[in-house]
């Protein structure tokens, strides 16, 4: 049986890592990605999978990679494939062109583009270190929007690129997934009757990165509300590409059930 002052140390404890969890900022490439990657989707697929708004594509990825370019040249200097690396600098250098490129430059863009959209979600599968990996999946987004986009302007369907992004942030998801454990903490009455109950639920992401809350119960009365366990899941990779993820899988998958 703990004290008083320890249950309520750890319920001040618990209670200082939710509100800090609920105030972090995620790093600037997180939200920006999840924002841009629905938008590239969302106006691609307005016409059926087949171009939709392709301008509006293009401003949308192109407006986010000249914003973010040193950062994301930063992601891609931390990712272990050379071929990955290649690939990722090639089509976040080029894309901005794309509408000057002649045929000769423009087809081996796309190929290039497309290829290594495929490749990158082959490269997180395969990687066995969760930190280049998860530098991978912060990259997923931009190098399929910039695929999507150079199939588009080909006048070619980006279902299928569409399809493998949805699959790969499922697999972002589920890798990156945190590792989550609950305790309970019981008080009793001189007569060894139960009196205060808590339950404390506690996330911790591969990064180091911890999200905690707690329920609380007197006398089998709650005091608390009860624990938001999913949402404890994902605040503790808030700063991974596993939020990225899940904030943009909604809507791609919504999305291309409207295709069917």
């Amino acid at each position: 049986m703990r004290s008083k002052l320890a249950r309520g140390m750890v319920a001040a404890t618990a209670a200082v890592v939710l509100t800090v969890t609920g105030t972090a900022q995620p790093a600037r490439a997180i939200p920006v990605w999840a924002n841009v990657v629905i938008a590239v989707a969302s106006s691609l697929l307005a016409g059926g999978g087949g171009g939709g708004d392709l301008e509006r594509a293009k401003r949308e990825i192109i407006a986010a990679v000249e914003n973010s370019k040193q950062e994301i040249l930063n992601h891609i200097d931390t990712i272990a494939s050379a071929d990955v690396e290649a690939c990722t600098e090639s089509a976040v250098t080029k894309v901005a062109q794309i509408d000057s490129m002649p045929n000769s430059l423009l087809g081996p863009f796309v190929n290039g583009a497309v290829d290594c959209a495929y490749l990158s979600t082959a490269y997180f599968r395969a990687v066995q270190n969760l930190g280049p990996a998860d530098t991978i999946g912060k990259l997923m987004g931009v190098i399929y929007s910039i695929a999507m986009v150079a199939f588009a302007k080909y006048g070619l369907s980006t279902t299928a690129l569409l399809d493998s992004l949805i699959a790969g942030y499922q697999s972002v998801v589920t890798r990156l997934t945190p590792t989550c454990h609950e305790e309970t903490f019981r008080e009793t009455d001189s007569l060894g009757r139960p009196t205060t109950v808590e339950i404390v639920y506690t996330c911790v992401a591969y990064n180091g990165q911890i999200a905690s809350d707690f329920e609380l119960y007197y006398v089998g009365r709650p005091q608390t509300p009860p624990i938001d366990r999913a949402a404890v899941d994902r605040d503790a990779t808030r700063n991974t590409s596993r939020w990225t993820a899940q904030e943009a899988l909604p809507t791609l998958i919504a999305l291309r059930a409207g295709l069917s």
